[in-house]
């Protein structure tokens, strides 16, 4: 039976191929560089090849910002990644997840790998780093029995914080069954009661550090419950619990400063704080005695009679003021009131008739004004000081 294929499925079929095949998964190819291109995406195209084969490879930006050494046409490497195939062309090609220059052998690049990966995921944030309690109640201790460096981290803790308890939790910290005793240690500590944990050996040759790059103790030490310090080598060597830890120690002196004060800055802190209280309580004291003092000598206190006198004495006269001013205002409106009085009483109608003026109404009781307003045989009536009369005009001259 034939199979029918477009060009596109059958490229399909055969990179489906290619991805399931675990054999062309997780490859280190060891191959000089040529026909190097970066472009500004991040990715990068080249070939490797050796003296009789050549195979085209692409790194993607996701994994070439993780390259250590600048790479170039001519370089020899060893670069970790498998074989798939790019569809739309039909080929097959290497694609690369890390490279590293020749020489550095497979452990080497394994662990830049694996140290790549874990950056990735976040377990060097500092944003994870947490602050060390320089107060500890007690402190684990993960070292080595017998050591150099439990004995330098024993006793500079001790030297400088006494109040503190130590926990040890011993451990092989190099050779075969290294891992596998620093893991246990690890999890006795997760169940004890402590503020830190420190932990560390003596430096090495890099061999000798291996066991501190393991990736589940790597992680054990991200998801510890308290803070961790590392104390594993010297200035130069790093291991992967350095990048994990809250902080690292590049001596097991180092791992003591960092986990808790120094007992000399607390007597001085002290001294500090007594001195300062003691000038604050001077002051306090030294401020009230002035106020006291500016009390005692006010006037008030000095002659509280001679105040008080004063002060009625104007209150007296206050009183005697206020007296004549409403006497001289009592006066002045009488006054005004009996020329009013007498001024209305000259102008009342009785006085004025009695002058011997009179007032002539018509039959509506209007006011007669004019002569003018007076017709001959009208009746008006005249009011006359002591009453008033009824007349009849009989004759009116104007002008």
């Amino acid at each position: 039976m034939n199979n029918s294929f477009t060009v596109s499925s059958l490229n399909q079929y055969i990179k489906s191929k290619f991805d399931s095949d675990f054999t062309l998964k997780g490859i280190r190819l060891e191959g000089e560089i040529s026909n190097y291109k970066a472009y500004p995406s991040g990715h990068i195209y080249f070939s490797l090849k050796d003296d009789k084969s050549i195979i085209k490879a692409v790194m993607f930006s996701d994994f070439t910002r993780y390259i250590s050494n600048p790479i170039k046409d001519g370089d020899k490497v060893i670069a970790l990644g498998y074989v798939s195939v790019y569809p739309q062309r039909g080929e097959y090609q290497f694609y690369a997840q890390a490279i590293d220059l020749f020489g550095k052998g497979d452990i080497l690049l394994e662990l830049e790998r694996l140290k790549k990966k874990l950056q990735a995921e976040g377990l060097f944030d500092e944003s994870h780093k947490r602050e060390i309690n320089l107060f500890p109640k007690a402190i684990g201790i993960i070292c080595a029995p017998n050591s150099a460096a439990l004995s330098d981290i024993k006793t500079n803790l001790l030297r400088r914080y006494p109040l503190v308890e130590l926990k040890e939790f011993l451990a092989q910290v190099q050779g075969e069954g290294a891992i596998k005793d620093l893991i246990r240690a690890v999890n006795e500590a997760s169940k004890e009661d402590i503020d830190t944990l420190i932990i560390g050996r003596g430096g090495g040759a890099s061999e000798d550090l291996s066991a501190f790059n393991d990736e589940t103790l790597v992680r054990l030490i991200y998801n510890f419950k308290v803070p961790v310090i590392s104390a594993v080598g010297h200035e130069v060597d790093f291991t992967l619990i350095d990048y994990v830890s809250d902080k690292r120690a590049s001596t097991p002196t180092g791992a003591a400063e960092l986990a808790t004060i120094d007992k000399r800055e607390i007597y001085q802190a002290i001294d500090m704080t007594e001195s300062s209280l003691d000038d604050r309580l001077n002051n306090l004291l030294n401020n009230l005695t002035n106020k006291i003092d500016n009390f005692a000598n006010r006037k008030i206190y000095v002659s509280a009679k001679d105040i008080y006198e004063t002060k009625l004495e104007k209150l007296e006269n206050i009183e005697h003021n206020l007296d004549s001013s409403l006497k001289n205002i009592l006066d002045r409106n009488r006054d005004k009131i009996s020329y009013i009085d007498k001024y209305l009483d000259s102008i009342s109608p009785d006085n004025v008739f009695s002058r011997g003026y009179s007032l002539a109404l018509d039959e509506k009781g209007k006011v007669i004004k004019s002569v003018k307003d007076i017709s001959l045989n009208q009746m008006i009536n005249v009011k006359l000081s002591g009453g008033s009369v009824s007349a009849k005009v009989m004759d009116k001259k104007e002008g």
